[in-house]
């Protein structure tokens, strides 16, 4: 018996490809909670953030963050809710979403962290005690958040975090072409700032320029949101490769059956290896 039969549920099988109307509604299982939607318009399941699983919510982006994870860990994609037990395989999340964590959380040796509060982790100063002890790390739009100082460590760091065999599941919002635009490249000394409601950051430059800006972009949630770049890929793999990704696989396969097609060729998962 399957896991979707075991679920009770009974899933209808996936079209060999997505419908071509925008519109057209397709069916799917969601690998994050092995439950099945049905009608979804296109459009919503191949928007990296319309969160398209009409059970738990899941976006593309989370959906593909376990699809790659599955891949790297077990050579092939099955549902979160099928991951066998095993508390030896150990990983950590940075901010991760809840609707996969707490799955992950059940399966594995998995924590976690968050930059604001416990269990938290400052990717950008890791302590030694934590080197080379996790198979999987997971970053979903995170590193845009870190200041410029930084962002060099917090590449190194998520290699140093990792084991020989480990794996890195990564995204970030990223341009197809061109360079990294960072919004603010004199970064030093700052804050952010409530001036007639709305948010500015006043910065102070290393040479002791003043700088204010505003018109700022953030992504909700809490900790530290505001959008420090845009990445472009090239400096991506740059920067990978730096850190000592040897191995570095920009985009995951298609899965139809999980709803896992981009139709888009930026701002892709990203899976780096030692």
């Amino acid at each position: 018996m399957g896991l979707l039969e075991a679920l009770g549920l009974r899933p209808r099988p996936a079209p060999a490809a997505l419908p071509a109307g925008e519109w057209d509604p397709y069916d799917f299982t969601c690998n994050v909670c092995g439950h099945e939607s049905r009608g979804v318009p296109r459009v919503q399941v191949q928007n990296r953030e319309f969160q398209s699983c009409r059970h738990c919510m899941a976006s593309l982006r989370m959906r593909s963050i376990v699809h790659a994870l599955s891949l790297a860990l077990f050579g092939r994609s099955i549902p979160l809710p099928a991951f066998p037990v095993d508390k030896r395989v150990a990983g950590l999340g940075m901010s991760d979403w809840e609707g996969y964590a707490r799955g992950l959380a059940e399966k594995l040796d998995y924590t976690n962290t968050f930059y604001h509060q416990e269990p938290r982790l400052d990717i950008t100063a890791i302590p030694d005690s934590m080197a080379g002890r996790y198979r999987f790390l997971i970053s979903s739009d995170v590193f845009e958040h870190i200041p410029p100082e930084g962002l060099e460590a917090a590449f190194a760091n998520s290699r140093r975090l990792l084991t020989k065999d480990g794996v890195f599941v990564f995204t970030v919002p990223f341009a197809k072409e061109g360079a990294t635009r960072e919004h603010f490249p004199r970064l030093h000394d700052f804050a952010i700032e409530e001036r007639e409601g709305r948010r500015v950051l006043v910065n102070t430059t290393a040479s002791g320029e003043r700088e204010t800006f505003e018109e700022l972009v953030f992504h909700g949630g809490d900790g530290m949101t505001l959008e420090m770049r845009v990445f472009g890929e090239q400096d991506l793999r740059r920067r990978l490769a730096a850190a000592g990704y040897s191995k570095v696989h920009v985009g995951v396969p298609d899965e139809l059956r999980f709803g896992i097609a981009w139709p888009i060729d930026h701002s892709l998962p990203i899976v780096a290896r030692p």
